[in-house]
């Protein structure tokens, strides 16, 4: 346990969790996050092709509609009637590429053209067909010849035998091929309600067919968001249940002068608060923004496809969308940052309040303490709005940018309509489209909150788990019981740079040996304790048990050879049996019973209503001082260690209590090697052997009598309490 420095401050160090200097962005973050979702990479994958189903029916939507207006609702189709074939197959081969429909029927040819294909065309060609009455902008519907269609539109028109654009307009209907005829928009609309719908009955079916896709696709996207929100929250859950179970693990190995530095209200924020940001970034945040991205992705790529002219108008307010977005980007991290920080700070303070409740309450610092916390909590506050303020921003920018955008399409699509360049579905679609662009980028503000959340509690999640723990060298365990010789030589020990604690401090306790410690507060009595538990490391010397360098046992073998007594006994919340047993399932419930009336701990275990099981709160409030160090002898007894330590244990108590502890120390130490540190002289006369230190420097060994007769300290000491 020699240590090689200072490891980074002592019990006096600074708290320096909090200010965290590293970069913004550290890619080493992402791939620390990602360890924990690799061993559930199935659900994530699952998750994740869930999600392109919803992205997909999301792009699909739109376009069902598009083509229920213009294939279905309001037709967007042309017609060229050529006189002969020849000149109708040069035209259908030289724009083969667009797959035209053409049909034949009484010597002509009809090639049916929709408005995306007519602005394909040729312009100066499309013009001369107008020139020579060969098409025009009229819009047709092309019908089934069925007999009773024939017979509802020879009611009021006749058929034309030979239709032409030239002078006298197309007039009536007639027919391009067996199955097809075609009617104009504007003649199918002089006819009946209950008419036009009989001659448009394939269409009708068509919209159904089309309403029915678009109602399944919208259930499949129901029921798909449904499975992928219980998936990505169950892989969620269960990186984070690993998390936290790491970052408690790690916790319990750090060594004790890292919680000499960090109060207990930021750690615990580490276990909770950290981690949960995290799982909400996983559970809400990181799939559904690649799913954005890609949708994103996909949107515009089928805009451009769609319309290119009109997609490259809507898109003129991306840019400003863009610079909006990096500027929070870069804002909202290091706002993020010491939001984390100043939580951390508001549960420190409110755990150390809580815990010096009574001290609070004795000093009437009501006042003082809630200016205290009214301070932190206002900066936490003021970070917070700090916060809000960046995303009440944000949102209403990108919402009115994508109203511009909308405006935009109406604006130029509404005339691109007006000049029959477009169709009043695809300006429908691209409305949707647009609306559907913004969505993501207008919660990603939202979401880049949690990221933010999610990355700043990962910073200082894996900051805590890049500290060193305690080595407690696992590879040398062996299980062995130590004979409890004890031997330090030469050992120097500072917690803080050139403050040293202990100053060349030499001595050796034989197997069996009972050594008292005595000094004045401070002079380093608890510090050997410390160092013999492997709880700090020492800068010089060696310290040796059995004749063996501490370094060479492993710390678990080491603490179950050694028992502790302290004077602030901890009691976990749970009952007087689990307290004395210590999860040590070896243990019967004779045995808990048998050990407490080794050591007088059943005379008040018994006057209890539940004995045994009688339940005690947090830090054994409902306990007495006494009763808690009789627990803790019974504690340290049923673990049977070879060595003993009473640290300072038979302070503040009462004579009765004192005398029933005396009974249980005797027992205790016989046959161990034992170490007490006491302040009252007159609980440790029966020791073989005193040291008494003075300002981390043994000055006086020997006997009590023998101490007496040299009237040194000790004997100065004596007197203090006695005359």
């Amino acid at each position: 346990m020699r240590g090689g420095g200072f490891g980074g401050g002592g019990r006096g160090g600074g708290f320096s969790a909090d200010d965290l200097k590293g970069k913004i962005y550290d890619q080493r973050l992402y791939s620390k996050m990602l360890r924990y979702v690799l061993p559930y990479m199935k659900l994530v994958i699952i998750s994740f092709v869930i999600l392109m189903l919803v992205a997909a029916a999301e792009i699909v939507l739109p376009l069902i509609q598009r083509t229920a207006i213009d294939d279905y609702i309001v037709s967007d189709k042309t017609l060229i009637i050529y006189p002969d074939a020849k000149d109708a197959n040069a035209f259908h081969a030289k724009y083969d590429y667009l797959k035209l429909k053409q049909y034949e029927w009484n010597g002509k040819s009809f090639i049916v053209l929709n408005t995306k294909d007519r602005n394909k065309l040729d312009k100066g060609e499309l013009k001369r067909l107008e020139d020579q009455g060969l098409t025009s902008k009229d819009y047709i519907y092309l019908i089934s010849d069925k007999p009773e269609n024939r017979e509802i539109l020879n009611r009021r028109f006749s058929m034309n035998p030979n239709p032409s654009f030239r002078k006298g307009g197309l007039g009536g209907w007639f027919k391009v091929s067996r199955s097809k005829i075609v009617v104009e928009r504007e003649v199918l609309k002089q006819l009946p309600k209950q008419e036009r719908l009989k001659v448009r009955e394939d269409a009708s079916r068509s919209l159904l067919f089309l309403a029915m896709l678009f109602l399944g696709i919208i259930t499949i996207r129901m029921v798909s968001s449904y499975f992928q929100s219980v998936i990505t929250a169950k892989y969620s859950q269960l990186a984070m249940n690993d998390l936290r179970h790491d970052v408690f693990a790690h916790l319990q190995r750090m060594p004790v002068k890292y919680y000499d530095q960090n109060p207990v209200g930021r750690l615990v924020t580490r276990v909770t608060n950290d981690v949960r940001a995290i799982d909400e970034m996983l559970a809400s945040g990181v799939i559904t923004i690649i799913q954005d991205v890609i949708l994103v992705i996909g949107i515009v790529t089928l805009m451009l496809v769609l319309n290119w002219k009109l997609a490259l108008v809507s898109f003129i307010i991306l840019p400003f969308v863009i610079f909006t977005i990096s500027e929070y980007r870069k804002r909202t991290r290091v706002v993020y940052r010491e939001v984390r920080k100043y939580l951390a700070q508001l549960n420190a303070t409110l755990s150390e309040h809580i815990a010096g409740q009574k001290i609070i309450q004795l000093f009437n610092q009501y006042f003082h303490k809630r200016a205290e916390f009214s301070d932190i909590n206002q900066t936490y506050f003021d970070t917070s709005i700090k916060q809000m303020k960046l995303f009440a921003f944000f949102r209403p920018i990108i919402h009115v940018s994508s109203q511009i955008a909308v405006a935009l399409i109406i604006w130029y699509g509404g005339g691109q309509i007006l000049d029959n360049a477009i169709t009043i579905g695809l300006l429908m679609a691209f409305t949707q489209y647009i609306t559907k662009l913004f969505e993501p980028i207008n919660d990603f503000s939202e979401k880049f909150n949690v990221l933010q959340g999610a990355l700043a509690g990962a910073e200082r999640i894996f900051d805590l788990m890049d500290q060193t723990p305690d080595d407690y060298r696992d590879d040398l365990k062996t299980d062995l019981r130590f004979r409890g010789e004890i031997e330090f030589r030469n050992v120097w020990l500072a917690y803080n740079p050139d403050e040293w604690v202990l100053k060349n401090v030499s001595f050796k306790i034989s197997a069996g040996e009972k050594l008292a410690l005595v000094g004045h507060t401070g002079s380093g009595k608890t510090s050997i304790v410390s160092l013999l538990l492997g709880l700090y490391p020492y800068q010089k010397g060696e310290i040796l048990i059995d004749g063996k360098p501490l370094d060479q046992y492993s710390l678990e073998d080491i603490r179950h050879n050694i028992g502790i007594v302290q004077q602030d006994v901890f009691i976990f919340s749970g009952n007087i049996k689990d307290n004395i047993a210590l999860n040590n399932d070896d243990l019967s419930d004779e045995e808990i019973i048998q050990v407490s009336e080794y050591v007088n701990a059943d005379k008040f275990i018994h006057k209890l209503p539940g004995k045994y099981q009688e339940p005690v709160m947090e830090r054994g409030a409902t306990l007495s001082t006494g009763q808690r160090q009789l627990i803790a002898f019974a504690r340290v007894l049923a673990y049977d260690p070879t060595i003993f330590i009473l640290d300072e244990a038979t302070s503040n108590i009462d004579t009765e209590t004192e005398l029933l502890i005396q009974d249980a120390l005797k027992k205790i130490i016989e046959q161990r090697t034992s170490i007490m540190i006491a302040h009252r002289l007159s609980t440790i006369q029966h020791v073989d052997r005193i040291l008494v230190l003075h300002k981390g420097e043994i000055v006086e060994e020997g006997s009590h009598y023998d101490l007496l007769d040299k009237k040194g300290l000790y004997y100065d000491l004596y007197r203090l309490q006695y005359t």
